[in-house]
């Protein structure tokens, strides 16, 4: 039996591993969403495992908490070009404890910095969390979520990164910090180390430059602006800066106090009802704040636009700024300016008018020199840096708007000619001067700035080019046009953009720099406390073509030191090329703008002088910008020595005083010659010997090519030979008395001015009249062949009876049709008279007889040479 079993039980695992041998064994496989889980699951712990010790890392090398630098402050260190620190500039504080701090500025500031400040250890979790989403929806470094203990922290200890190393470090001291030090103490440091705008560290300091009382005394409405300076101290600063950006920040830490309960919705209203600059009472300046209180603000300005800092990286962490500001050059100007202590042909300047400049490195755009202001110390509470400050250019701009679009896009000569006249269409302006002067060149039309030239270059290059011709050259220099909706105003040709000298100086050194644009700037580089170094990120670009930027230089050159250009003060002894303007106040010619900004090879200076609404008309005529811009050019010169002339590139060529593009026919430079008369005819009264010559003449068309002062010389030729000049006349007919029997030819020539090639005279046009001798009475003799004469035969030849004969030479000779009525045609002109082309090359050869001269018909003026044209009698020949 047992055996019988096993037996069994072996057959039965026999036939099992043979069956099972003949099927292939399968591996039960795990969902895919479980293997991408443990994945997963394997990679967020080898992060989190990383992260920590990457943590640890952090916190290890950490700096130590160090009292004394926490409570120094380390401001913003301003170095000049030379290497000299700029005195005044941002290094102003005065410590104060915290029970010297007004309750109400304490709750200002925590409403609106960290209104949990007082319950969490250092880290605030849920500002944490909003500043993360913030950074996932709009990058790294989006949002902070830094509490006042953090910015502390930063300020004090770390550099100004966005690394992770560093807020992990950020946020582990400032863990240590709560620990070591109570929330007060924590909040005295931190309003004791901040900057609040107009060189000032540490609230006490604010509170006196701004309202001139301890912060002891300051008020919930003066404490709101307080509060509201440390995100933005130069946009918010109530001086220097926008008030209604003040304003908006202001109102901000209030509606925060509201919230928290500090103050009521009644206090809030009121507050809102009363004016920045009511609140405000500045303290007293030192000089050297005075003169660096405009780099100061820019340089801030610069460091959050170019470098990409933010407030919290700039203040109190030392850092040093070298700038490219000349101290020398800049303390000069700004004192004497300042002082009036300049010379410009009048009593000094009227503190009633206001000025402002800035001088610029013409091949680098770094800012060199800047004066606010010429008042030593200007309103309290409206502190104003008029070289940063937009005005209209006026006819600084026509370089920019006019002419440059032309050269740049049309390749136009220097010589182009452009005509002075009455403008067509709703745009009309009026010249400075009396009337209008007719055809002449740009380079003439720039030099005496005439307005109506000006706006037909703007005109031509919008309809030849479109207005993004204009646009994209303006934008290229820094400059924004005015518009109407989405189309330029035609009077940006006159300069109703608006411009800073900061802004005209970088666009005119483009000029002077072979038409590369560098934006102005300040910084040459930035030092951080741990030694690290950052160069400024502004770099040249190409705005121009180098012919556009040396053609309209040339032009410049002829402002400045030509004869009948617009500068006033004279030439310089070295090369300066430069641009005057004025604006004018709404429907009134009183001006309320001047400029002057010109440029050497080494300083491109713009000056802006204004009127306040005290000034009178009279205090403000003299050219104060310009006798300004002498006196700067002349300092800057003393201190750099003289410059370089500008060079001409390969690309520019010349032909006589013009210049023109290469590789281009300066067709502008090669006026059409002289349209001639036509028409000529001879009106003329035998039996009381007087008469008239007439022709017809295109003014326009001459004019259109260029030429002025159009006279015309009227010569008479006998039948013997003698020649006699009728006379010179600006008309269209010259009276003509006691003609000779014979043949008479009347010779008309065109004569005018082109300010290219000179005085200029056309080919010929001539009119003949032909009085028959009288005959002798004669005996009668008879007939010999007894026939009686028949008188009323015409002989073969012309009897003055009105037959006309064509002798092959283009001449008719016969008393035609004309109008033989004397009455003076002139200023008249057939609207179907062709004007005549040219005649030869020196308007004298004239076909001889039985030559085919191809004159044609009706007296009309050949192309090749006019027709002669003849008559008898009474007739008017050759007049269409």
């Amino acid at each position: 039996m047992e055996r019988s079993r096993v037996a069994r039980r072996q057959d039965s695992t026999t036939n099992k591993r043979k069956k099972t041998g003949k099927q292939p064994k399968t591996k039960s496989k795990k969902p895919m969403w479980k293997r991408i889980f443990l994945l997963g699951f394997l990679l967020f712990i080898a992060a989190v495992i990383a992260f920590g010790a990457y943590t640890v890392y952090a916190i290890a090398t950490a700096p130590e908490l160090d009292e004394e630098k926490l409570v120094d402050t380390y401001p913003i260190q301003l170095i000049s070009a030379e290497g000299e620190p700029l005195e005044g500039a941002g290094q102003i504080r005065e410590y104060v404890s915290i029970d010297d701090i007004s309750e109400v500025m304490q709750q200002a500031v925590v409403s609106i910095e960290d209104r949990r400040f007082y319950e969490h250890n250092g880290i605030d979790l849920r500002r944490i969390g909003g500043a993360v989403v913030a950074n996932l929806t709009d990058g790294f470094g989006a949002e902070g979520g830094s509490t006042i203990t953090q910015q502390l922290v930063k300020q004090s200890f770390l550099s100004t990164d966005k690394k992770l190393k560093r807020k992990l470090q950020e946020q582990w001291l400032a863990l240590k910090l709560e620990r070591e030090y109570t929330k007060e103490q924590i909040l005295e440091m931190y309003l004791n180390k901040n900057y609040y705008g107009s060189g000032g560290y540490g609230v006490q300091t604010a509170s006196k430059r701004y309202f001139n009382k301890p912060v002891s005394e300051v008020n919930y409405q003066e404490a709101a602006i307080l509060a509201g300076l440390p995100q933005r101290p130069s946009a918010y600063d109530p001086i220097n800066g926008d008030q209604e950006l003040t304003r908006y920040r202001q109102e901000q830490v209030l509606s925060a106090m509201k919230r928290d309960g500090h103050i009521s919705e009644e206090q809030y209203n009121e507050a809102l009802d009363v004016a920045i600059a009511d609140v405000i009472s500045p303290g007293e300046e030192t000089e050297e704040e005075a003169f660096t209180r405009a780099i100061y603000s820019r340089v801030l300005k610069e460091l959050e636009e170019d470098f990409g800092l933010e407030q919290s990286d700039i203040y109190g962490t030392g850092l040093k700024v070298y700038t490219s500001i000349n101290k020398e050059l800049h303390t000069k100007i700004n004192s004497d300016i300042k002082s009036n202590n300049v010379n410009l042909q009048t009593n000094g300047y009227p503190e009633e008018l206001r000025m402002g400049a800035t001088v610029l490195n013409t091949k680098t755009g770094e800012i060199v020199a800047i004066v606010d202001s010429h008042q030593e110390k200007q309103g309290d509470t409206t502190y104003r840096d008029y070289s940063n400050e937009k005005y209209q250019i006026g006819s600084t701009a026509k370089p920019l708007f006019d002419y440059g679009p032309g050269i740049e896009n049309g390749q136009w000569s220097t010589g182009k000619v452009l005509l002075d006249a009455q403008l067509e269409g709703e745009f009309q302006p009026s010249n400075y001067y009396t009337g209008f002067r007719g055809p002449n060149t740009m380079r003439q039309y720039l030099k005496i700035s005439a307005n109506t030239p000006a706006v037909r270059a703007y005109q031509e290059v919008q309809d030849e080019y479109g207005q993004e011709a204009i646009e994209s050259f303006v934008k290229n220099v820094g400059i924004e046009p005015s518009y109407s909706g989405d189309q330029l105003n035609p009077s940006n040709a006159l300069g109703t953009a608006e411009a800073s000298t900061t802004q005209m100086a970088a666009a005119y050194a483009a000029l002077g720099a072979n038409g590369m644009y560098t934006k102005p700037h300040l910084i040459q580089k930035i030092e951080f406390n741990d030694g690290s170094s950052i160069n400024s990120p502004v770099k040249a670009k190409q705005a121009m073509e180098d012919y556009t930027a040396y053609m309209l230089t040339d032009m410049l050159r002829d402002v400045v030191s030509a004869e009948g250009g617009t500068y006033v003060p004279g030439a310089f002894p070295w090369d300066v090329a430069g641009k005057t303007g004025t604006t004018n106040e709404p429907n009134s010619k009183e001006p309320k703008d001047k400029w002057f900004t010109g440029y050497s090879t080494d300083y491109s200076i713009s000056v802006w002088t204004g009127k306040s609404s005290e000034a009178t008309s009279e205090q403000f005529e003299p050219d104060h910008a310009q006798y300004f811009f002498e006196y700067i050019m002349q300092e800057a010169t003393k201190i750099s020595g003289q410059p370089d002339r500008f060079q001409r590139p390969d690309s520019v060529l010349s032909l006589g005083n013009e210049l023109y593009v290469k590789g281009t026919k300066p067709k502008d430079l090669q006026p059409e010659k002289l349209t001639a008369p036509t028409g000529a005819s001879v009106n003329y009264d035998e039996d009381s010997q007087a008469g008239s010559v007439s022709w017809s003449y295109d003014f326009d068309g001459a004019q259109a090519d260029g030429y002025s002062d159009i006279s015309f010389t009227v010569t008479q030729q006998s039948a013997e030979g003698g020649e006699q000049v009728v006379g010179t006349t600006g008309e269209t007919s010259i009276d003509i008395a006691n003609l000779a029997e014979g043949d008479t030819t009347f010779t008309i020539v065109a004569k005018a001015t082109n300010p290219l090639t000179g005085e200029q005279q056309s080919a010929p046009a001539q009119a003949s009249y032909s009085i028959e001798p009288k005959e002798e009475p004669q005996e009668e003799e008879e007939n010999p062949s007894g026939e009686e004469n028949n008188e009323d035969n015409p002989s073969d030849e012309n009897n003055g009876n009105g037959n006309n004969s064509d002798n092959g030479n283009g001449n008719e000779n016969g008393n035609g049709n004309g109008n033989g009525n004397g009455e003076d045609t002139t200023d008249e002109q057939n609207p179907d008279e062709p004007a005549t082309d040219e005649g030869t090359d020196e308007g004298t050869d004239q076909p001889t007889d039985g030559e085919d001269s191809g004159a044609p018909l009706e007296g009309q003026s050949n192309n090749e040479s006019p027709a002669t044209e003849r008559g008898n009698g009474n007739s008017n020949n050759g007049n269409n």
